[in-house]
């Protein structure tokens, strides 16, 4: 057999072993060949396709990298570079493969559209957009072209362009129901409520399966608000209100108004129709939103009451038992937030050290995704058990705790992503306590009392309407942490600030910044044409919105200066650059007013009539 005829057996064999599903039989025929012609360029993109569906990306642009010269003289070699470069972030060799490919060939449709996902990651919406454009015209009968436009489309949120688009293909593709379904997603995304229900009502059941796939891969995706899932049939106010709050958090205030109108219309509804909602989203993301304090009691009750009706009846009803030897002290459960957080593990610690361990014995309950053994460790030497619930489902969870024997239960996590409402409504101790909630208004369940002072709920305050409140003399914010800022302190340039302007800092959640208050910071930059406000390192999509409407309040974007990321130690030391905090107007005095205060930096706030 010639060396060329042996070369094109290894090469027919791999084909063949890696069409079964045996890939790693054909890497290994594939690496024959390519031992046999080092520099054949299909042997090499063959190692390199496999070895990617292997998981071993590094190794596969190794091989691709041999023949780079190679394969930049085509517009396919070009991308399968390309593609081998982005996936072990060699981001600039990606670009630049990528622009040689359509160099070579502006119509190679592989290279548009992995462009396009490219930009689309860096929040290049407009160049995504451009070039998935350009795919879909290119191959106008190709209806994953038009599908991918779509979707890109509804994830810039440029849901006026989307319907467009579906509305052709749905003409052009004979109502296939791929296009049915994202049309009626775009519609709820786009606030037409009507015409989404009435969609979403005649789905076909292949269609209605096609939306509940839809639902179950966002479920999947990004991280949810609150983790809180979907639901499989969700109606067209339910995606609204998800993808406005989404929104929300990389300060896309595009729905602002139209939100606030539609959690009033959806409350109007629950009152004419009984029909319940889980709201646990909704307490937090109001809070940012012009809505009335009773409003917000509303949606609170509402979620509650909705909750516990909707869990399952499996579980065992409490009871509140003692077995012969539990010892004499109060059994006390905090359920906290994350301890990946360092702000909380180390809040936690300090508070743990200040009880009395010969009367309470303290368990700690965490929901931290991919928990670090070592924090998880630290904590529990300074209690009676450190538990991480977060691969246990509700009922798992509250089995669990009930195991600790408890006397009373405080849930520490209100509202937060890790907040698990299910758990004290299957409750877990005679006595729950929720410390501390955003909200002055307590509901009579799951817990009996909420933790608050007399500056959230004066003494002049009728208490009747608030529920059952525990007020401290002073302070229920347990501003605890000590931990020290990294030395020696940087100087103004190290930190990317201007060294003689005047700095304002709002070192906060991007949720947090609501446009009332944003644009109070404008007027304050318009007023002082030397100082800058210093931001977070938020993601690109919120970094572009905010410098997006400075610019449109008619300050210079270049004013806003956001952070470089660091550790911890390291941004509490930059704090100290700052010459004033200001803070939000709506959802505010929280961790980062904090962190500003320990640091010595002078703080503007405002106070209002709740929690937050």
């Amino acid at each position: 057999m010639t060396d060329n005829a042996a070369f094109t057996t290894l090469m027919e064999q791999g084909s063949r072993l890696h069409a079964a599903g045996q890939a790693e039989q054909a890497l290994a025929q594939f690496e024959k060949a390519l031992a046999a012609q080092p520099d054949n360029v299909d042997a090499a993109n063959a190692c390199a396709t496999v070895l990617t569906q292997l998981g071993k990306p590094d190794a596969a642009m190794a091989v691709l990298h041999r023949v780079r010269d190679a394969l930049m003289r085509d517009a396919d070699g070009a991308t399968n570079y390309a593609i081998a470069s982005e996936n072990v972030g060699r981001l600039d060799e990606a670009e630049a493969a990528y622009g040689r490919a359509l160099a070579l060939d502006p119509h190679h449709v592989r290279a548009l559209n992995n462009l396009a996902l490219m930009r689309a990651r860096s929040g290049d919406w407009t160049s995504a957009i451009d070039a998935l454009t350009q795919c879909r015209d290119i191959q106008s009968d190709n209806p994953v072209l038009w599908m991918n436009l779509a979707d890109m489309q509804i994830a810039a949120r440029q849901y006026a362009g989307a319907l467009v688009t579906l509305s052709q293909a749905v003409a052009r593709f004979h109502d296939a129901p791929e296009f049915v379904v994202r049309q009626a997603i775009a519609w709820a995304f786009d606030g037409q409520i009507e015409a989404a229900q009435d969609a979403m009502d005649a789905l076909t059941p292949q269609a209605q399966e096609l939306l509940e796939q839809h639902i179950a891969a966002s479920n999947r995706g990004a991280e949810r608000l609150n983790r809180r899932p979907i639901p499989n049939r969700p109606d067209a106010y339910e995606l609204f209100c998800q993808q406005a709050f989404e929104a929300m958090q990389v300060c896309d205030w595009r729905d602002h108004d139209r939100l606030t109108a539609v959690l009033r219309e959806m409350l109007a509804r629950v009152a004419r129709t009984g029909q319940g909602r889980d709201w646990r989203d909704a307490q937090l993301c109001g809070l940012m939103l012009p809505l009335r304090e009773d409003e917000m009691a509303q949606l609170r009750r509402v979620s509650i009451d909705t909750i516990g009706q909707r869990l399952p009846a499996a579980q065992a009803p409490f009871k509140a038992t003692r077995s012969p030897g539990r010892d004499r002290r109060i059994h006390v459960g905090l359920a906290v937030p994350s301890l990946r957080d360092p702000r909380v593990a180390n809040a936690l610690q300090r508070q743990l050290a200040l009880h009395d361990h010969t009367r309470f014995a303290i368990h700690v309950y965490s929901p931290t995704p991919q928990p670090d053994a070592a924090v998880t460790n630290r904590i529990a030497q300074d209690c009676a058990g450190a538990v991480e619930i977060a691969h246990m489902s509700d009922d798992e969870a509250v089995s669990r705790m009930r195991r600790d024997e408890l006397d009373i239960f405080v849930d520490m996590a209100f509202n937060s992503p890790w907040c698990r409402p299910e758990i004290p409504e299957r409750r877990v101790a005679p006595i729950q306590i929720r410390q501390t909630t955003w909200h002055r208004h307590h509901p009579s369940r799951p817990c009996e009392y909420n933790m608050s002072d007399r500056f959230v709920h004066p003494d002049e305050l009728d208490m009747d309407e608030y529920g059952a409140v525990v007020r401290l003399p002073h302070t229920c914010w347990l501003a605890l942490n000590d931990d020290q800022p990294a030395a020696p302190a940087p100087d103004r340039a190290d930190a990317g600030l201007p060294p003689d302007a005047l700095v304002l800092c709002a070192l906060l959640p991007a949720l947090m910044v609501d446009p009332h208050s944003f644009g109070l910071w404008m007027k304050m930059l318009t007023a002082l044409p030397h100082a800058v406000l210093w931001l977070p390192g938020y993601a690109a999509p919120a970094r572009q919105n905010l410098q997006q409407a400075a610019t449109q309040a008619g300050v210079d974007a270049a004013r806003l200066v956001f952070q470089q990321r660091a550790h911890r130690a390291q941004t509490l030391a930059r704090l100290s650059l700052a010459d004033l905090f200001v803070d939000t107007v709506r959802f505010n005095a929280n961790q980062g007013l904090v962190d500003a205060l320990r640091m010595g930096v002078p703080a503007v706030t405002c106070a209002g009539q709740s929690m937050a």
